[in-house]
């Protein structure tokens, strides 16, 4: 890695990854372990973004299974003991990268850029997807959902991946496809950049930002030094 002055920190799905296919390949047969239905792409795609408790808690909301009270936690623990397993065991089968995520990590690491992941993904299948795609090589540090007690939009864990890199939130810029990418970066002191592709898309746009999102990955460089002085 090339040390800088700034840093550049990414959400993971919907962001560097298109991940649905995985983890709906997973969910639905959880699903049916419990003798539920399966879900469509299009309704897992919605449900991505808030970490997986909450994933599995919206999955049986949209099957009719009720998720209030003791009764409901007990429903949500026990498809989300079934989920875990399963993805861990293969997070990465279906997930790919987005078009030019590579080759522009790659650029703004020869620009000097410190990068990171910050996800509400768990630790483990995120570290593992990464490895799978060749894209670890890219990031000093990666926080995931349950590496510190709370998850975007809280900031502390994009606070604690730029305490590792050791660079203030003032020369950082967070990068993602959600409304809870974006109330991170502002309650951090970051920049944000946001990507139209990605599962929050729709959210993102009814948002008022500083500047509008990147249709394409490789913008992403151009965007940056713009917005957070170019490493030293």
């Amino acid at each position: 890695m090339n040390p800088g002055s700034g840093a550049v920190v990414f959400d993971l799905d919907g962001t560097l990854v298109d991940s649905v296919a995985d983890l709906r390949l997973c969910l639905n047969r959880a699903l049916a372990e419990l003798r539920l239905p399966p879900l469509g792409r299009a309704q897992v795609t919605a449900m991505v973004g808030d970490g997986v408790r909450t994933l599995m808690q919206r999955a049986l909301e949209a099957l009719g299974v009720p998720t209030q009270g003791d009764f409901g936690a007990a429903v949500i623990d026990r498809l989300l003991g079934r989920f875990m397993p399963l993805y861990a065991a293969a997070p990465s089968v279906h997930t790919r990268a987005y078009d030019g995520v590579p080759e522009t990590l790659r650029q703004l690491v020869a620009d000097g850029w410190s990068l990171a992941v910050c996800t509400n993904k768990p630790l483990a299948p995120s570290l593992t997807i990464l490895h799978a795609l060749g894209l670890d090589i890219f990031f000093d540090t990666v926080v995931g959902g349950d590496s510190t007690p709370a998850r975007k939009p809280d900031p502390r864990p994009l606070r604690a991946a730029l305490a590792t890199l050791g660079i203030d939130a003032a020369n950082a810029v967070m990068v993602g496809d959600g409304p809870h990418d974006a109330q991170a970066a502002g309650a951090a002191g970051t920049a944000f950049i946001g990507v139209r592709y990605g599962y929050g898309s729709d959210a993102l746009a009814a948002m008022t930002l500083a500047t509008p999102p990147v249709s394409r990955f490789d913008e992403i460089p151009e965007r940056v030094r713009t917005l957070c002085a170019v490493p030293a």
